[in-house]
């Protein structure tokens, strides 16, 4: 079975499997806002990827590449990129417009659109995946991302996911996921988190 394939079906188990219960957090408190620094914790590349409006870019640390999946992604995947370990990966994804949704903007602004997306995760599982964090807020320069983590692995491992909307009305999410392609150990979670933030740093839009 090639990288590619193990990199899909590791993708799709943690979107669709049955999530093991773990602390529940009240979905109205939120984390501290973090004000992030414009310039990123990790090295990261020159090449940037962008959305097909090109309303959004980001770019990923030195070192990783981005996988050609061959057309196997859900709806609205921009880019899936991981490191030489295959141990971690970003996938960025246009969220799908709907009603609830810009209502959930329209009320709560970045968090809404966190919960909003949390939603879609805990729906495809039954409400069996639960969140390992408040919502929260980044704050890079004048642009805001609502942030949470989530887990399917009762806590052991732990995604990342931050979204946000641009100024044409799209909505957008970035999720950093550990994935156990060659059963390598994982990045800290410190490290994880750097490169979560590093992330966000380099995103345009």
């Amino acid at each position: 079975m090639t990288h590619i394939r193990i990199i899909i079906i590791a993708l799709a188990l943690i979107t669709l499997n049955s999530c093991v219960i773990v602390k529940k957090f009240e979905t109205e408190t939120r984390e501290p806002l973090i004000k992030l620094s414009p310039k990123p914790i990790v090295s990261m590349q020159d090449e940037y990827i962008r959305s097909s409006d090109g309303d959004m870019i980001a770019s990923i640390p030195v070192g990783w590449f981005f996988v050609d999946l061959e057309g196997k992604t859900s709806e609205g995947t921009i880019a899936i990129a991981t490191n030489n370990d295959y141990n971690l990966t970003a996938v960025f994804k246009k969220i799908p417009s709907s009603t609830e949704l810009d209502k959930n903007f329209s009320t709560d602004k970045e968090y809404g659109i966190a919960k909003y997306s949390y939603s879609i995760k805990a729906n495809k599982t039954g409400g069996a995946c639960q969140l390992t964090s408040k919502y929260g807020l980044i704050e890079a320069g004048n642009l805001k991302y609502g942030v949470y983590k989530y887990s399917n692995t009762g806590g052991a491992l732990t995604a990342r996911t931050a979204v946000f909307k641009t100024d044409i009305n799209n909505y957008y999410e970035f999720t950093l996921i550990p994935t156990d392609i060659k059963g390598m150990s994982f990045p800290t979670e410190v490290d994880q988190e750097n490169i979560f933030k590093s992330i966000i740093a380099t995103m345009k839009y």
